[in-house]
């Protein structure tokens, strides 16, 4: 049950893109940093014993059970992902990057999880890399081409394989850069 929750907080990365062009990239991005510093300095709280109404126990609620005696990091790499590619790459790139992320590694996790039987990785299997590939490239072709899609979906999905230092934020980083190298050429 936990799998599946954090991979629903992963789409809501998806309202990122409409929530952007709706409201404004600046507020998006200020909204998203102080998520991140409340979430962080909640983190430095919880592992000191002390304990955020409603975050903390929402934290534990979502980490898996070796986390919880430790500094939880990986919500805050998914978040600085996304601000860094808000940041670095044009409104198409940023946007097809976050969406690389939201779900590329939800369909990985999901596909790999239940249909995988090839290892490539670690846990990660042939069957979850295509799913994720698949549903990265998709979504990606909403904001921009085809061809600098399947390059981003590409680039994001070798960074969730290789999972160093965390791929919710290397994912978003890397799919961008290509995508971006690829449009100046």
């Amino acid at each position: 049950m936990v799998e599946k929750a954090r991979k629903f907080v992963h789409l809501l990365a998806l309202l990122v893109p409409p929530l952007s062009e709706l409201v404004s990239k600046p507020f998006v991005l200020a909204a998203l940093s102080i998520i991140t510093i409340v979430y962080l300095l909640e983190e430095v709280l919880r592992v000191k014993g002390h304990c955020l109404p409603i975050i903390t126990p929402f934290t534990l609620k979502m980490s898996r059970p070796e986390e919880r005696t430790h500094f939880i990091m990986r919500p805050a790499y998914f978040a600085i992902g996304i601000i860094l590619a808000l940041i670095l790459y044009p409104s198409a790139i940023a946007y097809a990057s976050i969406c690389i992320v939201a779900v590329g590694d939800s369909a990985a996790a999901i596909v790999g999880g239940r249909f995988g039987h090839r290892r490539i990785v670690r846990r990660k299997t042939v069957e979850g890399f295509a799913a994720g590939l698949t549903a990265a490239f998709l979504l990606a072709s909403l904001f921009v081409s085809p061809l600098i899609a399947l390059l981003g979906a590409i680039g994001g999905m070798i960074m969730e394989l290789i999972d160093v230092p965390d791929d919710n934020l290397t994912m978003p980083i890397a799919a961008g850069a290509l995508m971006l190298l690829a449009t100046r050429l």
